[in-house]
Parts: structure tokens; sequence; C-alpha cells
């Protein structure tokens, strides 16, 4: 995606392959055939890559069929066995095949138990994961960027747009920042009917129903974080979802893109449920891309849509974006630390505000210190989404490795849980 030019939108769409275009690729005709392309192509972006974030070579053992990927005299190159100091990553062919596809990341196979790495810091495979992007996708990971407006000033980040502003401009400050704050758009009596409902139907769910995560809390109580299918729970949220302001939102966040709402007969919307003091689970996700576990290509960009059904900020938790990161692959394991090229902003809420992200703007959920909050996520999606992600592709297996991270995955302790304030 490209920056913006003044009074310019650009689609949000980045799909550029098509579940029906798999094939078995194997590891001689990937490297042989696709590899040279790709490096002549794209080679430029992954060697600045490597460069900026230090990387080690990556060397992939497919079934003893061993081949590095790295810098050779400021090359990318490819090379016969382990490399000095490689992340040695072991694949299956079929995972292989994935891989190279950009169907299955290294996080998606890491955090599914499905990778055997000699890798000494899981930091190693979000690197590779980003420099492998550039290589398939030509999406650069390093660069300088500019924020502009319709007019060609400056970009305000810390902006946030009301239901009366020119839907135009929050469609490109979307398109250029890729997330948007959107203040005062649910009325905040409906906001507190939706949390007594969020009360009343917590007992309904239960651990290892299918339906709803779990974490720990400091006193080991088992807390439930996401209720999905909340609809169902909620008339409320029914009503939001089918309301005119709904509609309103759909059509100021598509612009050129036509877009859809989730299908009310699944997972439409998670209530989440943020506890103090959480050890053990995911309740707050930490630095991530909604694409991290793969098929970026296949899907991207989804808008996700936070509702703020009670207030979030300091102390009370809220969301972080990265502005810009749909635009630079810059890792997950980067963000938010000193070595970060692209900068984190929080995005403090009050309820009945909503929060937009692109499903590659790398984003986190702050744990509270203070307060518990709740927050509701759904979304829109491209109106052929469906029809271009078959089933039976390597999703269905992204969708089971998501769901089961509760399980095989925590965040860190939270402040409090630590000792913190």
């Amino acid at each position: 995606m490209t920056t913006s030019g003044p009074g310019t939108l650009t689609s949000i769409d980045r799909r550029t392959r098509l579940d029906a275009d798999m094939a078995e690729l194997g590891v001689d005709e990937f490297f042989a055939g696709t590899f040279p392309e790709l490096a002549d192509r794209n080679g430029a972006l992954v060697e600045d890559a490597i460069a900026r974030l230090d990387a080690r070579p990556l060397a992939l053992d497919v079934a003893g069929d061993v081949r590095s990927v790295g810098l050779v005299d400021g090359r990318l190159t490819v090379t016969p066995g382990v490399a000095d100091g490689a992340v040695i990553v072991d694949l299956t062919p079929e995972l292989f095949s994935s891989f190279a596809q950009q169907q299955q990341s290294l996080c998606c196979l890491f955090i599914g138990g499905l990778l055997r790495t000699g890798a000494r810091f899981y930091d190693d495979l979000m690197v590779w994961d980003a420099a492998w992007l550039a290589l398939l996708e030509g999406w650069p990971v390093v660069g300088e960027l500019t924020f502009v407006d319709r007019d060609g000033a400056p970009l305000d980040l810390h902006r946030a747009f009301t239901p009366d502003d020119d839907p135009e401009e929050a469609n490109h400050f979307l398109r250029e920042a890729g997330f948007l704050h959107l203040a005062g758009w649910l009325d905040g009596d409906d906001m507190d009917t939706i949390a007594t409902d969020v009360e009343r139907a917590l007992p309904s769910y239960s651990p290892g129903d299918g339906n709803s995560w779990w974490a720990t809390t400091v006193d080991g109580t088992e807390r439930c974080v996401r209720l999905q299918r909340f609809h169902e729970h909620s008339p409320t949220t029914l009503g939001v979802l089918t309301g005119d302001r709904w509609d309103q939102l759909r059509v100021t966040l598509q612009g050129t893109d036509a877009l859809v709402p989730r299908p009310l007969e699944g997972n439409a919307i998670e209530a989440l449920v943020k506890p103090l003091a959480v050890t053990k689970g995911i309740s707050d996700v930490p630095w991530h891309r909604d694409c991290n576990l793969g098929r970026h290509a296949y899907g991207c960009c989804d808008t996700t849509v936070g509702i703020s059904v009670t207030d979030g900020g300091e102390g009370r938790g809220q969301l972080r974006v990265v502005p810009g990161s749909h635009r630079l692959a810059m890792p997950s394991s980067v963000a938010g630390t000193d070595a970060a090229w692209l900068p984190a902003l929080p995005l403090p809420t009050r309820k009945g505000d909503l929060t937009v992200h692109l499903s590659c703007t790398l984003h986190e959920a702050q744990p509270p210190t203070l307060d518990e909050r709740i927050v509701m996520y759904t979304g829109f999606g491209p109106a052929d989404h469906r029809s271009r992600r078959s089933r039976g592709s390597d999703s269905d297996a992204i969708v089971r490795i998501r769901e089961n991270a509760q399980y095989t995955t925590s965040q860190a302790p939270s402040p409090m849980a630590s000792g913190g304030a």
C-alpha cells in the first residue's frame, strides 16, 4: 500500500492470492524456480530488513533438506546446509509449502506447537516473518513515513472523528494511519445496558465450551475474558449491529472498497472483560497484527471495530496502535521498544466510542491497573471475502490455532499481578 496523496483515497484491499491457486510447492521447486524471481523483485527490501534488524540467517530443515536464507556480502542468498548462527526451523514438506505461499507464518506454527525450532528467542521468528512478507509480497519492513491529510498538510494522529464529521476525512485518515478513533458514535445508556448483559451472560459460558476464553488472576480465580457470539445474549448489542449508525460506520469506512459486516449467524461479535492482575492466559493481547498467523495476502485488510462499553485509558487499560504499520511490516517484537522506528500511540476512549484498525496494523491491549473495563470487537470485510477464502485451506488450521492460543500461550503477568501500580 502506498502513501495516499492529497485528496486521494487508496484501497485497503491488499489481497494478491487466492486459495484456488494453492499448490504443493516443494523445496527444490521454490528455491530453484520461485525464489530467484522474488529475490530480483523484492530482494532489496529483504536486505534492508535483515540489516536493520541484525537478523540471523534462517535455516529451513525440510525433512533433512536444509537451505539457509540470509545475507552473503550484503546480498540475499540461499545456501545449502545450516549457515553459521542460523535460526534453525524444522518443517514438514506440507508446512514448508504453506509457509512458502504465505498461508501459515512461523508465528502460527510456533503457537500451534507445529514447529521444532532452534531459535534462541521467539523474536527471531517474528523478524523472519516480517522479512518473509517482504520477500513474498513486496511489503517494506523499514523506511520513512509521512502522514498527510487530504490537503497535504501534516495529519493530526490524535484526532477523533464524530458522526457529524466529513466521512471522507475519516476514510482518508484510516488509509493513511491504519486506525481511527471515533468519539461518541454510540449511546452511553446502551453501553450501560450492554455491560449489564455481559454480567448476566457470564454464567452461560464455561471453560472448554468453544465459545469463550478464560484467564487466571493473581488470587487464583478463573475469569471468563472473551464471550463469543455475544449478540445472542444481548438484544441491545444486536440492535447496534443492525442499526442505522452501524450502516453509517460501514459507509464511512469503505470508501471505494465494498465492505460487509460479519454474518450474524456466526461469531459476529465478542465481548471482552479485562480483569485486573492476570497471571495466566490471554486477556490483554500484546503487540500483534491480526494477520500475524498468516494469510495476509489472502485476507487483508479487514477492518476491526472496538466498541468501548466502559471507559478505557490510563489505569483502565486501552488499545495502543502503531500508526503506519499497515504500510511498513515492522515486526511485532519491535513495537513499543526503543528499537522501533514507528512510535506507539494510545487510544483512550469513553463509553460509546469506537476504535477501528486495519488487520495488518500493529496493536496491543494494555492491561488495566485501577479498574476493569469491557470492550466488544467485531468488524467489516470485503464484500467478496467469503468467495475468495475456500474451506479446507490453511485458514481452518489457523482458526484452530488462534482459538487454542488461550491454552498454548500466555500474556506476561500484568503490572498488578507482579506487584506494580
